[in-house]
């Protein structure tokens, strides 16, 4: 558990941000409901979450591709580094997707 801790303080703070979104996003999203627009918390859980979840997705995903990219000119130790974001954004991002699924292919196929 020391390991993982210390891997995840080593990947900075915006990646561990964006984790952390990506995380919060997959705990709130089994509670999203259809679009009930109106001024109160049913707008975040029906219009808000639904929409930025992808935006989420894609970030993570970016930063996939991006630490694929830096790992072609890395040391060893970075490379393992790299592996090991690409491994939990992954992870995080195909997670996310499954939530965000849950949610929108019902709404679709209405």
């Amino acid at each position: 558990m020391k390991d993982l801790w210390s891997k995840l303080k080593s990947n900075g703070v915006l990646r561990n941000l964006l984790l952390g979104v990506a995380v919060i996003f997959i705990c709130l999203l089994p509670f999203a409901s259809t679009p009930v627009y109106s001024d109160d918390w049913d707008l975040f859980f029906g219009g808000v979450l639904p929409a930025t979840a992808p935006i989420i997705i894609i970030v993570l995903m970016l930063d996939v591709m991006m630490s694929q990219i830096w790992k072609d000119a890395a040391s060893q130790e970075r490379i393992e580094q790299l592996s090991f974001i690409m491994k939990t954004e992954s992870l995080a991002a195909f997670i996310l997707l499954l939530a965000f699924l849950s949610i929108f292919l019902p709404a679709l196929l209405r």
